[in-house]
């Protein structure tokens, strides 16, 4: 078979036949595409001019002049299933036009919700959903659409959601009962058509509803032949994790790496095997010693990395306390490098999740084995020698050396704050009626990977891959969320250990000042003087160094939670522009549909024929966005953060509303009445809270189920009479910079 690519003919049909994954062979059929019928400019019926606009049936179910529209049912002019010479009705174009008001008027007057026209001989729901208005689609559904019915080219509903790529069409569609694995003509299945398009949210959504990751249309080709077109990473990991066949072949005898090769993602692919744990060849990795159920043990490994960076703390210090500096460096620097290059190979072998060092419980070592060896030097050296010399200094040191560890593994352990999930379809069933009902179903108010609804102020954090309440950020340092249930231990965390480093410093000069200064103490770079005093311990100083360090960024982590704490406002808000308003005229929701991570109306892959997905026009999916270094440091310091907060505290002080540049915070009570809501929590700091629960305007209230800012919020306070002003933007998660 030959090799496919860019200057194949359009109308190639690589399903088709005995053609196989590269077959270049011209289809006989040259019918439209449906997105060439979508986007044509065909003129309805009698408006070339000699009807009257406001006698132009088809014109005035354009533009939803439903007054017009009436006018001509009175008078009997025409009738709800007027339909022109190529089959098209009033309702198709109302459908297309997202003109809900008027496709109602027309079902309410008898219009045929089945009717077929246009060159695709294409329903209005199919018209509907080619240009993702699932409001509408919901609507013909509502009143006998069939979703069954296939357009001229095989294709139903289902499969014209999923070349768009809409993932809350495919949630309405599949609570319809849709069977999942429906086929389009050339047995072409919804996951292929999402695999072949590079749709991660639509993959995992099909494959969650039960799609089989290994069926095969007439070519023989499997969802992995198609996802392999593309080359999308996360689409071909998701039907890896399900049991994609990964040896299966065409009938022409062509397996998932040959496909690859002849597309050139081979190395996504091979990428792809190795991540889930693969050879190159597709064979299941072999490690030695039996150790293979240890290293893809999440669990373990979680444990592995956490306490891996104690004895990498240990030996640094040790290092650098022990050898001359010029010496003591550079080698210190080659062990660290060295000690985290064996541990992103455990990572590289391990489960995918851990890929990246930054995302596994890596960091939260390194924070909790510095913690751990302070204590430690402080029990057996520093107690011992300034307990009676500085008692004040060793109880208040000893009390927030605790709190600090307490409010650390709080936070590291505790839940902060998941949406629970739904038990049943019927349940997401009932709550996709209730979001449509409210005009309400939309990304700002359902998270298709949870298929719940989003309270208030939650996010959906791919890291955890839960919705979390009252969402703050993802923490690497304590490999946690920070969200309702815990982000007071967090800010008190991080406020503890700020005074604790500060009076362990204390502490250790008063400590040093006990010794007895060493003979003969020699140093290279350092005069006598200082060299006397780092002779004397150098290990608890270059830890004090170490600790020293952390209160760099510690100290921007704390201004910035003060300052957001004194505006009830969360750091996701805060780097958002406070823009998560639900308030927003719902109306607006309908029109703005395109979700999943991509562009929908994206037809540009389809193959001219319209006979299934057409490798020869594949075009590679938009670069992604990297991050560098010193961006993804930044990031996990909290120094982007940092200077955002501090560039808007500057220019408008802790005031929010008028004169303010920030959007207003329906959720600020002023920086009294948000600092007392707080920090003077009804829920107990040293026990189990109620999850989700938190204090707002002085009342106890459940982040898990507030779906409206409260009234009292809305209305009370000059900076309610702008009403709310929480907006969606289309800004970078900062959270996926990292």
């Amino acid at each position: 078979m030959s090799k496919l690519s860019s200057s194949d003919t359009p109308g190639s049909s690589p399903a088709g036949g005995n053609s196989g994954a590269a077959s270049t062979s011209t289809s006989k059929e040259t019918s439209p595409t449906n997105a060439e019928v979508e986007m044509k400019n065909m003129r309805p019926d009698g408006s070339k001019g000699s009807v009257p606009v406001e006698e132009d049936i088809m014109q005035l179910a354009r533009m939803g002049e439903i007054g017009a529209m009436q006018n001509l049912f009175t008078a009997k002019k025409s009738t709800a299933n007027h339909r022109d010479e190529e089959g098209i009705t009033p309702l198709h174009w109302a459908a297309i036009n997202n003109q809900y008001a008027m496709c109602r008027f027309l079902l309410d007057n008898g219009a045929d919700v089945n009717a077929k026209g246009g060159e695709s001989v294409a329903t209005p729901a199919m018209w509907a959903a080619q240009r993702c208005h699932y409001y509408i689609v919901h609507l013909l559904l509502h009143h006998g659409a069939d979703p069954l019915l296939t357009d001229v080219q095989g294709y139903n509903i289902l499969h014209l959601a999923t070349i768009d790529g809409n993932a809350f069409l495919l949630v309405l569609l599949l609570q319809q009962d849709i069977p999942v694995d429906v086929v389009d003509q050339q047995g072409h299945t919804g996951l292929m058509w999402a695999a072949y398009k590079g749709y991660p949210a639509c993959v995992d959504l099909f494959l969650r509803w039960g799609a089989n990751a290994n069926a095969v249309d007439e070519g023989g080709l499997s969802p992995l032949h198609w996802a392999l077109v593309k080359g999308s990473l996360p689409c071909l990991l998701k039907l890896l994790e399900y049991g994609a066949d990964r040896f299966t072949k065409t009938r022409d005898g062509k397996s998932p790496t040959t496909v690859a090769q002849e597309m050139n993602t081979l190395r996504t692919w091979y990428r792809a095997l190795n991540e889930r744990g693969f050879d190159a060849d597709g064979t299941q990795k072999e490690m030695p010693l039996g150790m293979a159920s240890y290293v893809r043990n999440k669990s373990l490994m979680g444990k592995f990395f956490f306490i891996w960076p104690f004895f990498t703390v240990l030996v640094a210090i040790w290092i650098l306390s022990n050898m001359v500096i010029f010496i003591g460096v550079p080698l210190m620097l080659l062990v660290v490098f060295g000690m985290q290059w064996m541990a992103q190979q455990v990572a590289n072998k391990g489960p995918s999740e851990y890929r990246v060092l930054q995302k596994t419980p890596y960091l939260a070592g390194v924070f909790a084995g510095s913690l751990f060896w302070v204590g430690f030097r402080y029990v057996f050296k520093v107690l011992p020698a300034t307990y009676s010399s500085s008692p004040i200094l060793n109880i208040l040191f000893a009390v927030f050396f605790g709190l600090t560890a307490y409010f650390y593994f709080i936070s590291m352990v505790e839940d902060p704050g998941y949406v629970p999930k739904l038990s049943s379809r019927n349940q997401q069933r009932e709550v996709v009626k209730q979001l449509f009902e409210q005009w309400k179903f939309d990304e700002e108010n359902f998270c298709v990977p949870c298929m719940a609804r989003k309270p208030l102020r939650s996010k959906h954090c791919r890291r955890c891959g839960r919705c979390v309440a009252k969402h703050d950020h993802h923490c690497p340092w304590i490999d946690n969320c920070v969200g309702a249930n815990n982000i007071r231990h967090f800010a008190l965390y991080i406020v503890c250990l700020e005074i604790g480093i500060i009076l362990f410093v204390q502490l250790t000069i008063a400590y040093i000042n006990t010794l007895p200064a060493p003979k003969n103490a020699k140093c290279n770079i350092i005069n006598d003087t200082l060299c006397d005093y780092v002779s004397r311990d150098t290990f608890t100083l270059v830890l004090n160094f170490w600790i020293t360090l952390q209160l760099v960024w510690v100290t921007m982590l704390c201004a910035v939670q003060l300052v957001q704490i004194s505006r009830n406002q969360t750091t996701y808000e805060n780097m958002r522009g406070n823009s998560i308003d639900r308030s927003y005229p719902s109306s607006q929701a309908f029109a703005s549909a395109m979700t999943a991570g991509t562009t929908s109306l994206d037809a540009a892959g389809l193959s001219a024929s319209g006979q299934g997905p057409n490798p020869a026009l594949a075009h590679p999916h938009p670069p992604r966005r990297r991050h560098g270094c010193l961006q993804q440091w930044s990031s996990l310091l909290g120094i982007d953060t940092f200077f955002a907060t501090a560039r808007d505290t500057a220019r408008d002080g802790l005031r929010e509303g008028r004169g303010s540049s920030r959007p207003q915070n329906p959720f600020s009570r002023g920086v009294l009445g948000n600092c007392r809501d707080f920090w003077c929590d009804s829920a107990p700091l040293f026990g189990k809270r109620e999850s989700g629960s938190g204090m707002l305007g002085g009342e106890v209230v459940n982040y898990h189920h507030m779906y409206e800012v409260p009234m009292r919020m809305r209305s009370g306070g000059s900076r309610s009479r702008e009403g709310p002003a929480y907006r969606s933007v289309a800004d970078e998660d900062p959270e996926h910079m990292v």
